[in-house]
């Protein structure tokens, strides 16, 4: 009976092998006939510069919008060309907005925020596009003639201009939407603002001695483990950490290698033959420098052996005669070509041009140190341990940077910056991820996550360090409280406030003393000021409070008096202060939802495989 069952279950099993061999078999000869590559193809090689949760922004979309920006600020500026680092910096720019832009509108989206056709139509025939606002055929008496506007809506010869004067439109009003329904939060109440204000305006005349803990020299003695673990086990809420992470920084410059300079130097050859032949031609036809292109390269006159010349012009001038053409010479910014436009024997000064060639790193150049970083990822992607990691950095010539144990709550990578699409990837990968190549305008990185931890209390021998300090600043708190209470006593039996200072010199105990003073008047040696402010609006006038404890120290205040602002100014104001407050309110509230804009739909950046 077994193996008759056996041998039916084996037939099934049997069948089973069977039928997926033949899929399989199948499937390999269809592609193989297909010539049909299933390999999955990466995101950037089908022309996706980035995708921001399912939304897919392309090469085409991102290079039209920075050409766009481009050309406005050529514009803005009436300038032919910008330099290579403007460009880039645009281009940053431009790509951060349209980010921001997509996230807003996959909101609006999310919530079913969008424009009906009879919406179109209508924004349409009231607000003319901006093609057509520029062109003087639609002036009548030097004014935009709305009439003759109306009458093309229909003309099919302006439809590419409406099509795409829609398409923005659909794009962005419902972002705009949006963005104003969100921040159209309830407003703060007038009694808040009232108590806001009344903080803000109310002067007071004060006198205060102030003691920072760490500057008590005192230290306890004898301190054992033991008591260092009780004294953690006591105030483990004082070591918790916030998520936390270690990385490997890759960071490669987009420096020119050398067959740029070898190009550079033929444009510079050429420019230095035409410069003897015609010099405010070749400044015109070849000089970089934006700020003396326009007037003959002129730089002005110089003594000759002002230090601010670099030691080669200067040792050129030496034997130079007045319309000599010096140079090439090499700098780190590029090559330069002088011109002594005059000479001054009297003064032993000389008047000087120049035409500057930067060294810029090429296209060609760009993929070639990109495609050495594409080589480096996929071979480290397949080790394991970190010191293969930097020895294949090291083989490729790569630095590489450790970040140490750092805050993710903060948003800022070490030897990065600001840097919440990083963070983010952090939080998602697993130890031992190496990240996508990331783009920068000046450089190239990678990052490989070599540690991470999690939000809470560390064990001990982790943050040992921390409760020695916290251990001797809890006792020297201690300290500076008897301290300042002494201190009181003294000021109430009658010692000058200011001969204190002198008295505890080995303490830096500091005072003070001012007159109509509010929250926002500066006033020497006061720290903690909302603290100290909100102290002084609930004592009451004359004699010595305190000590009064803050976190780094401790405070003796003498309120002398106090000016109230009073409720009737507030009112008379109210309406300019109103829509002051709902501003604020809406840039915090901005501020604070990018962070869940950016969670709801996460970025995935590829611009580092494509520019």
């Amino acid at each position: 009976m077994a193996i008759r069952k056996f041998r039916e279950s084996f037939k099934w099993l049997i069948w089973l092998v069977a039928i997926a061999f033949v899929a399989w078999l199948g499937l390999e000869l269809g592609a193989n006939i297909l010539n049909f590559n299933w390999t999955r193809t990466k995101p950037w090689q089908e022309g996706i510069v980035a995708e921001v949760g399912d939304y897919q922004l392309t090469v085409q979309e991102y290079d039209a919008a920075v050409q766009k920006a481009i050309a406005e600020t050529l514009a803005v500026r009436g300038v032919e060309a910008l330099s290579p680092e403007e460009e880039e910096a645009i281009r940053d720019a431009v790509f951060y907005q349209l980010v921001d832009m997509i996230r807003w509108k996959k909101l609006a989206d999310k919530y079913g925020i969008r424009l009906s056709d009879k919406a179109i139509l209508t924004i349409i025939a009231m607000f003319p596009p901006p093609e057509i606002m520029r062109d003087t055929t639609f002036n009548r008496n030097g004014q935009f003639n709305y009439q003759l506007y109306l009458q093309v809506l229909n003309d099919k010869r302006y439809a590419p201009i409406f099509a795409a004067y829609e398409r923005e439109l659909r794009r962005i009003i419902p972002v705009e939407i949006t963005r104003a329904l969100f921040v159209k939060l309830p407003a703060t109440s007038r009694y808040e603002m009232w108590k806001e204000y009344e903080r803000d305006n109310t002067k007071y005349g004060f006198s205060f001695v102030n003691l920072v803990y760490s500057q008590i020299p005192d230290t306890p003695t004898g301190v054992s483990e033991e008591d260092l673990k009780r004294f953690y086990k006591e105030h483990r809420e004082k070591f918790k950490k916030p998520p936390r992470a270690d990385l490997y920084i890759v960071r490669v410059d987009k420096v020119p290698l050398k067959a740029d300079s070898l190009q550079a130097q033929e444009l510079v050859e050429s420019a230095l033959e035409e410069a003897k032949l015609n010099w405010e031609g070749a400044v015109k036809a070849y000089s970089e420098d934006p700020r003396t292109k326009d007037t003959g390269g002129d730089l002005g006159w110089f003594a000759v052996d002002d230090p601010n010349l670099p030691p080669e012009i200067r040792q050129a001038l030496s034997d130079a005669d007045s319309g000599a053409v010096l140079g090439p010479f090499l700098f780190p910014f590029g090559w330069d070509i002088v011109k002594v436009l005059e000479i001054d024997t009297a003064t032993d000064s000389v008047r000087l041009a120049h035409i500057l060639i930067t060294v810029k790193t090429s296209y060609q150049s760009r993929q070639q140190i990109r495609d050495s970083l594409i080589k480096f990822l996929e071979e480290a992607r397949k080790l394991k341990d970190n010191k293969a990691f930097l020895e294949l950095a090291k083989r490729y010539g790569f630095r590489v940077d450790s970040t140490g144990l750092f805050s993710l709550a903060e948003g800022f990578v070490p030897f990065v910056g600001p840097d919440r699409a990083l963070i983010s990837w952090i939080k998602r990968s697993k130890v031992g991820a190496v990240s996508d190549i990331i783009y920068r305008p000046q450089f190239y990185m990678v990052a490989k996550l070599i540690d991470k931890r999690e939000a809470g209390v560390p064990p001990y021998e982790e943050v040992k360090e921390d409760v020695k300090r916290e251990y001797v600043l809890n006792f020297k708190r201690g300290k500076g409280l008897e301290l300042m209470r002494e201190i009181k006593g003294k000021l109430e039996s009658g010692v000058p406030l200011d001969s204190l200072e002198a008295m505890y010199s080995s303490y830096r105990v500091s005072v003070g003393t001012a007159d109509s003073a509010s929250v926002n008047t500066f006033v020497r040696g006061l720290v903690a000021k909302d603290l100290f402010f909100s102290l002084l609006g609930r004592v009451k006038p004359g004699g010595w409070r305190g000590p009064y404890d803050y976190e780094n120290g401790a405070y003796l205040l003498f309120k002398r008096y106090e000016v109230p602002v009073s409720k009737e100014e507030f009112d008379a104001k109210f309406a300019t202060l109103l829509p002051q407050k709902q501003q604020q309110v809406a840039m915090k509230f901005i501020g604070g939802f990018a962070k869940e804009l950016e969670e709801l739909f996460p970025l995935k950046d590829y611009r580092g495989y494509i520019y």
